[in-house]
């Protein structure tokens, strides 16, 4: 895994922007790539003035569209065969994907957004929407908006980190629960201010 690691953060390195896009393209198409990793060493480069920031959180912000729309679409056409090549091989795949659904039934539309701020939870969410037949522009919407918020939080860390970005990979690893019972409580209070209404 941390050669693959190496190999990614080698293609940022040499394809600048297209290598942004093309790997957290992947990141969001569920391939084993760790955001918390990838993103803050997108903000080191920029840190190191190889990039420049708007341009980073943009064509990261692009791959990850075009990786969750391809999970949206196994989702929607192709769950069976999905099942067949993905979830009996990778266990940890299945229970993602499991994790998201539930997540997904109760949470709703709004989940698409709120779960691409969860750890695990934000690479399977495509999955359920895909199978619920979720409108595919108004799933392009909160995709795109939640993927641009964690994105710029996570590249911007690791701009301000600098030298320092691998600790934000550690800081995540260690606090995902945390993470995530931030964001159901910020679910949570949006969900009840709304029925009061």
């Amino acid at each position: 895994m941390a050669d693959f690691i190496l190999y990614l953060t080698g293609i940022i390195n040499n394809l600048g922007y297209w290598g942004i896009l093309g790997t957290t393209g992947l990141e969001y198409a569920c391939f084993p790539v760790s955001s918390e990793l990838l993103l803050p060493f997108i903000g080191y480069s920029v840190y190191m003035g190889r990039l420049n920031l708007p341009l980073a959180v943009l064509s990261s912000t692009i791959g990850g569209v075009v990786g969750c729309s391809f999970c949206y679409g196994a989702g929607r056409f192709g769950r069976g065969v999905m099942d067949k090549i993905f979830v009996k091989r990778f266990s940890s795949i299945g229970q993602g994907i499991n994790k998201a659904e539930n997540y997904f039934i109760n949470a709703g539309k709004q989940s698409v957004f709120f779960g691409r701020l969860m750890p695990i939870v934000r690479t399977y969410i495509s999955f359920p929407a895909g199978m619920a037949k979720m409108n595919y522009l108004t799933f392009l919407g909160f995709s795109a908006a939640g993927a641009l918020i964690w994105n710029t939080f996570l590249i911007s860390l690791g701009y301000f980190m600098g030298e320092h970005w691998e600790q934000i990979t550690i800081l995540f690893e260690n606090n995902k629960v945390g993470i995530s019972l931030i964001v159901l409580m910020l679910i949570g209070i949006i969900w009840i201010n709304k029925k009061k209404k």
